[in-house]
């Protein structure tokens, strides 16, 4: 039987990877998965005649500690890579996320005169599959 804090996912646990590389210092991470509804309905129906799950995107986006110009360049050459995510940090059976054929699209930089230099990095994938890592 599983004990209660083995149900508790701490972001401070969570990995990020790019192809199979560690993304550095990374700060946050952020995924979305959007399904858009079809509807149709039919005259004389206040009722949709077809309600179904339409197109798909699945997007990822995560903040880290500026190292160099790595991502930023990713960007520019739209490159399509692969990001995983590991909610609970990396081990034999716990979980992750692969997002597949994701091109990264935005970048930002920040630096603040009494703060760590930081990026925001964007991108969107053509699928994603949920497993566990072996």
């Amino acid at each position: 039987m599983k004990k209660q804090n083995e149900y508790t996912t701490l972001g401070r646990e969570a990995v990020v990877l790019i192809g199979a590389v560690e993304v550095g210092y990374a700060e946050n991470v952020k995924e979305n998965i959007d399904a858009s509804i079809i509807k149709k309905y039919k005259l004389g129906s206040d009722r949709p005649a077809v309600l179904k799950s339409g197109n798909k995107t699945f997007q990822i986006e995560f903040g880290k500690m500026y190292i160099d110009k790595t991502y930023a360049e990713q960007v520019l050459t739209g490159t399509a890579v692969t990001v995983e995510v590991r909610p609970n940090g990396t081990g034999t059976g716990k979980e992750k996320h692969t997002y597949t054929g994701v091109i990264l699209n935005k970048w930002g930089f920040e630096a603040t005169q009494d703060g760590v230099a930081g990026e925001n990095v964007s991108g969107e994938g053509s699928d994603v599959a949920f497993g566990t890592q072996t």
